[in-house]
């Protein structure tokens, strides 16, 4: 199958097959997520540029030309992707298991199992492989040969320290991830933007390389930060839609806040528009109102979430059926629309940075990158808490099915 002259033969060599392909695969990695993304990632769990299960892999893949002595491409590529699955799947159990972290989720490919692995995935690896073997390691394999054994030795010796620290390192980086991102939602209403800002930026590496990580913090956050707010929220949400549908004055303070935003014509325009179960200027004002009087329950800048949760809506079409000029139709609204409502509204009103921050990352987790302020968090977790509400009373009045008669018992 593949010519043993070019296998790995000593430990020595297969270290230094280990750190090449190790590193191969950061820079492949690096390029697919910094692509999706659109900015620059270091992928992978370690701290260095390298990722460990390329390095494994291209062993096993080698390993296994060193079994098949028959040249039969469909067999080997078979084999290995049966190889290469089922030590992706490992791998995955064993940061779910020992991290406590789902660091990537197949679950919305088809014919994934756990999440864990899935089919499309795996008939990649098996291709890249069968390319690897091939045409690939010839040629690392004999810049390894041609390495001095002195050199090559001091270099397998110096690799393999720095990867225990490595993984040591970034194994307590994942750990420190989970109590932290635990710690700051238990804790949230008691800090302060710096140091709210501070935690968020120890995620971001993890954060960028899985992005899968989102959904955890976001689990979390519904057990801490919605248990914390969900008897405010409960309770002033139902005052303030109250208020509002009997169309009466609300709050004189509120409404000095935010009058130049709802007088404004533009702005005025979002009534043209469904949204969940009104109009978006109807969900905007229960929104801000909503975060305007938690805020001001909290201690914190009730003027900028009053605002910010006003705007955070503010974009001119129907998100249903969108088109140029105003979004393309080939573009998700929920990524795209916050930043349209945040040049909307800078165009007509003058914006405080904590004011830009609530309309632009009101969508997180959905959008990555996380909010800066804790007025930002209120804005977000309202809205999701209002959304859902105003998408299930919407659902149960287009529902067919009969109203459940109360027992007189």
């Amino acid at each position: 199958m593949l010519d043993h002259a070019v296998l790995p033969i000593s430990f020595i060599d297969s270290i230094l097959v280990f750190v090449v392909y190790s590193f191969a695969g950061w820079i492949v990695e690096v390029i697919y997520r910094s692509w999706t993304q659109k900015q620059f990632v270091n992928a992978g769990f370690l701290y260095g540029p390298f990722v460990p299960l390329y390095g494994m892999g291209a062993l096993l893949v080698l390993g296994i030309g060193i079994l098949i002595t028959e040249y039969n491409p469909l067999f080997f590529i078979i084999a290995v992707g049966v190889t290469l699955t089922i030590l992706e799947y490992i791998i995955g159990f064993i940061s779910e298991k020992v991290l406590g972290l789902k660091l990537w989720d197949y679950s919305s490919n088809r014919f994934n199992l756990h999440g864990r692995i899935c089919l499309s995935f795996s008939v990649t690896w098996a291709v890249l492989a069968y390319v690897l073997a091939i045409f690939v390691h010839p040629k690392v394999s004999s810049a390894i040969h041609a390495l001095d054994y002195a050199f090559a030795k001091t270099g397998a010796i110096v690799f393999s320290g720095y990867y225990v620290i490595d993984i040591i390192l970034s194994t307590a980086s994942a750990l420190g991830f989970k109590k932290k991102s635990e710690d700051l939602l238990s804790t949230f209403s008691t800090k302060s933007d710096a140091e709210l800002q501070a935690v968020l930026a120890s995620f971001k590496r993890l954060l960028s390389s899985f992005p899968n990580l989102n959904t955890y913090l976001d689990g979390s956050v519904k057990a801490n930060i919605k248990m914390k707010l969900g008897n405010i929220v409960n309770e002033i949400s139902s005052q303030a839609v109250d208020e509002l549908k009997k169309r009466q004055p609300i709050d004189k303070e509120y409404i000095s806040m935010v009058k130049d935003i709802l007088m404004n014509s533009e702005f005025q325009r979002l009534k043209e528009f469904f949204h969940h179960n009104s109009s978006i200027y109807e969900h905007a004002r229960r929104v801000s109102y909503v975060s305007y009087r938690i805020c001001k329950f909290l201690n914190l800048d009730y003027r900028a979430a009053a605002r910010g949760g006003l705007l955070h809506d503010f974009f001119l079409y129907d998100w249903r059926n969108h088109s140029e000029p105003e979004l393309d139709a080939k573009k998700f609204h929920g990524l795209h629309h916050p930043k349209i409502a945040l040049k909307n509204s800078m165009r007509y009103f003058a914006l405080s940075d904590k004011e830009k921050d609530i309309i632009v990352k009101h969508m997180w987790p959905l959008t990555f990158t996380p909010p800066r302020y804790r007025e930002s968090f209120v804005v977000t977790f309202v809205d999701k808490y209002l959304s859902s509400a105003e998408f299930l009373s919407e659902f149960a009045k287009r529902s067919p099915l009969p109203v459940r008669q109360k027992s007189r018992f």
